[in-house]
């Protein structure tokens, strides 16, 4: 009799579109609320730290190399503790994740202050780690990079699954500016839930994976 494979949703291509929601939702509100500083999109904070190195200009330079150092320090915290977390590994990160969000929107404000910048770049960090063999979710260029290629291999349904992360980041910044436009205060308490909902879930699935195989493992001892 053939063994039928407990359904895991952290190792579904699904599970990344919803961890690429949270990066989309986030990075939404930022550009909204903090323009200088960007907790998602590293690539940014980069090339304005570039810019302003080359200008002079500490006063900029400092903020944008604390948030790149923080978005580094999150995703080594979360790798470090994501092999050690083992099979818990995306609630534990996310349940971070959640709760680093949770402490940024303590300081919310119409234009957010550097502080919560970088505790929320933090949780960026944690969140591209939270479904370690996709590290990748609060960047889009890799995901169009990679649509690319399969478009030119003809892999249809690969490029299925590329395009439709690319929709997910796309809906939910839609989602993130309609949000902050009615609900800005709470914007980031919102996307707290979100991640502390979906490491629930997570972890819920595990449990019942886990209860699944004690009691096949009790069935096999009892017919052995």
């Amino acid at each position: 009799m053939q063994t039928v494979k407990p359904f895991r949703l952290d190792a579904t291509t699904p599970f990344i579109w919803l961890l690429v929601i949270a990066a989309g939702l986030t990075d939404a509100t930022l550009y909204l609320h903090s323009k200088d500083l960007l907790a998602v999109y590293v690539t940014g904070d980069t090339s304005k730290l570039g810019q302003a190195l080359q200008q002079g200009d500490l006063q900029k330079a400092l903020p944008l190399l604390g948030v790149i150092v923080a978005f580094l320090f999150g995703t080594t915290a979360g790798a470090w503790l994501g092999r050690r977390a083992g099979s818990w590994r995306s609630p534990l990160l996310l349940v971070l994740v959640a709760l680093l969000l949770a402490i940024a929107w303590l300081a919310t404000a119409p234009q957010y202050p550097p502080l919560m910048v970088l505790v929320i770049a933090i949780a960026m960090g944690l969140l591209n780690q939270v479904r370690g063999s996709e590290p990748g979710v609060t960047f889009i260029t890799g995901t169009l990079v990679r649509l690319g290629r399969a478009l030119a291999r003809g892999s249809w349904r690969s490029a299925g699954g590329l395009g439709l992360r690319w929709l997910a980041w796309l809906l939910a910044a839609l989602a993130g500016a309609w949000l902050d436009s009615r609900l800005a205060a709470w914007a980031i308490a919102i996307i707290a839930l979100y991640c502390l909902l979906l490491a629930a879930v997570v972890a819920a699935n595990h449990l019942v994976i886990r209860e699944r195989l004690q009691k096949r493992a009790a069935q096999h001892d009892a017919h052995s």
